[in-house]
């Protein structure tokens, strides 16, 4: 009972702090491995495993080789897609390396459970939990319940801070594209035209000439988009300036100005 108490506030030690931290979910697999005492592997619905943690004592030879493609065998994915509920405590006496080249697993006795994560009721990623030699007892599976609630609210607070990250940077954008004249935004549309790609080089008397404006209006388009943080440039001397776009939704901004010329200004 002991055992179990000093696992629980050690998990909840980790859950305070990734309530208040961000945490590279590797490194939240690598802490709660250590607490719980076996491999852990975060994947996606198509079987892409994003995060994952191997014990110590259950590392082998093929263990990077295993992860090479960070795909998950086949065999487990065929559980999990028929399952909408957890899967605890799966048992092979013998079973197979999850290296390709190799046939028969290293350990003997593999026990493993699968938790799904649900995201507005769907079905969006799952934990594999496994383990040799020793199975999941009770105060395993409650341990390995509570390490599935931190995961999975750890990547919901991640993913709510990505979309929110995305919102942002599309305001900023069009805050940006806003604050230039009708002038400035025909240079900064012909200067993405111009790169094409994330990144190339420009030269501020062919623009001017392109869109009929002059070589300070090119600048001044620069400069805004630069202190905005949506491009950064490096001075070339007569070959121009190199430009580096640092936020795609510039370009679908200026796009969406070319075609409603009046609504955004």
């Amino acid at each position: 009972m002991d055992n179990i108490v000093s696992k629980i506030r050690r998990l909840n030690t980790v859950f305070s702090k990734s309530a208040t931290t961000f945490i590279p979910l590797d490194a939240l697999c690598d802490e709660l491995c250590g607490i719980i005492g076996c491999n852990i592997y975060l994947f996606n619905t198509d079987g892409h495993i994003f995060a994952y943690s191997v014990a110590q004592k259950f590392l082998c030879p093929y263990t990077k080789c295993s992860l090479e493609n960070e795909e998950l065998p086949q065999y487990y994915m065929d559980f999990f897609s028929k399952n909408n509920i957890s899967i605890t405590d799966m048992y092979e006496e013998h079973p197979e390396c999850t290296y390709a080249d190799v046939k028969h697993c290293l350990f003997n006795n593999r026990y493993y459970s699968m938790y799904p994560i649900f995201s507005a009721f769907k079905k969006v990623a799952g934990i594999l939990f496994i383990r040799y030699e020793e199975p999941f007892s009770e105060s395993d599976k409650i341990l390995c319940e509570y390490t599935c609630a931190i995961v999975s609210i750890e990547m919901l607070r991640q993913e709510q801070e990505k979309i929110q990250h995305l919102s942002m940077e599309a305001a900023k954008a069009k805050l940006a594209v806003n604050s230039l004249t009708f002038s400035e935004k025909k240079a900064a549309r012909a200067i993405l035209e111009a790169i094409k790609g994330d990144s190339g080089e420009v030269f501020l008397n062919s623009i001017a000439c392109k869109t009929y404006t002059t070589p300070s209006t090119v600048s001044g388009a620069l400069k805004k988009l630069e202190l905005a943080t949506l491009i950064a440039t490096r001075t070339r001397g007569v070959k121009g300036k190199y430009i580096k776009i640092l936020n795609q939704n510039l370009r679908s901004e200026l796009e969406e100005y070319e075609r409603n010329p009046r609504t955004i200004s």
